[in-house]
C-alpha cells in the first residue's frame, strides 16, 4: 500500500561547463554517480534541507538559486517527488560524506552515461538543450 509523498531535493552545482556529482554509497542507484541531495525532514524548509544536504554530501555551503528539474518516481510502494535547484557555492571545501564513495566534477558535453544515474542524465539532458525547468516522471504502476 502506498503512503504519502515523500519529498527530496538536489543541488545542482554548475562550474565551466561542469557540473558537480556524488557516486551513490547505498541503493537506489549505487556504485552510480548523481545530483547530491536527500529527504526533506519535518518543520524544514526547501532552502534549510538543501543546504543541510548539500552541507552534508559535499561539504559545501550554498545558496539556493533557480529551479532546474522536477523529478517523480511513482511505483506501488513508493512515490518521490525531488525538487532539483541550482546552488551557487559561498564557503567550504568539496569532501564525499559518508553517503557517498566519491565526488568530482564531470563535463557536461562528455559523460559516461553507464555510470551516471538515470534522472541526472536526462536533467544533463535538458541543461545542454536550455530547457529548464525538466520535468522527469517514472511510472512504474
Amino acid at each position: 500500500m502506498m503512503r504519502k509523498p515523500k519529498i527530496a531535493i538536489g543541488g545542482i552545482i554548475l562550474k565551466n561547463n561542469q557540473i558537480l556529482l556524488i557516486k551513490r554509497r547505498d541503493e537506489p542507484d549505487k556504485n552510480k554517480w548523481a545530483i547530491p541531495g536527500g529527504k526533506v525532514e519535518v518543520n524544514e524548509s526547501l532552502e534549510m534541507a538543501l543546504k543541510r544536504e548539500m552541507k552534508e554530501e559535499t561539504g559545501l555551503n550554498v545558496s539556493k538559486g533557480d529551479l532546474m528539474a522536477v523529478t517523480e518516481f511513482i511505483n506501488s510502494s513508493f512515490h518521490y517527488i525531488i525538487l532539483d535547484y541550482e546552488c551557487h557555492i559561498t564557503s567550504g571545501n568539496i569532501h564525499a560524506s559518508s553517503d557517498a564513495l566519491d565526488i568530482k566534477y564531470f563535463d557536461i558535453d562528455h559523460l559516461d552515461n553507464e555510470s551516471i544515474n538515470e534522472t541526472t542524465r536526462e536533467l544533463i539532458e535538458g541543461i545542454r538543450k536550455d530547457v529548464l525547468p525538466v520535468s522527469i516522471c517514472h511510472k512504474y504502476i
